[in-house]
């Protein structure tokens, strides 16, 4: 699909943004909760450790649902992907020699660099859809919700 993609609901209904005329009828709508962890992320330690992480910020910001389990999976591995990397390339540098065909030294930029990048730019985009980065997070209007003590507090909502 050509363009911008699509603002998620749970989103338009927090910015003040949703138009009913815009709107799916028709659109699952899952309970807003901790998504569940998939099993083939419980192996990776740190992974697991920024699932729950990720899961919880976008709980708290009632965003998140038991369905975004994958798409949360995928933030915390490419997250994870990336310190490894970042670790690899703070320790061996970012710019490494190489030995030539003419058996010259070169130094050249760390290969690691590449799918650093990568990662970078698809943890990024996924922030962008959780609405995890401070531009995202500007357009959320999440309003503290009201505790209500008396009649008057109920009909005031």
């Amino acid at each position: 699909m050509a363009g911008r993609p699509k603002k998620p609901t749970a989103l338009k209904e927090l910015t003040g943004t949703a138009q009913p005329c815009r709107m799916n009828p028709n659109e699952p709508r899952p309970e807003v909760g901790l998504p569940d962890m998939p099993s083939w992320l419980t192996d990776d330690p740190v992974a697991s450790a920024l699932y729950e992480q990720v899961g919880t910020y976008i709980a708290e910001m009632k965003i998140g649902t038991r369905a975004d389990g994958l798409g949360v999976a995928m933030l915390a591995d490419q997250l994870t992907m990336y310190i490894e990397l970042r670790h690899q390339v703070r320790t061996e540098g970012a710019v490494i020699d190489l030995e030539g065909s003419n058996g010259q030294m070169k130094k050249v930029p760390h290969p690691a660099l590449t799918p650093l990048n990568t990662a970078f730019t698809n943890i990024h985009k996924m922030l962008r859809e959780y609405g995890l980065t401070a531009a995202s997070r500007s357009n959320v209007d999440a309003q503290p919700e009201k505790e209500i003590n008396t009649f008057d507090d109920f009909m005031n909502i």
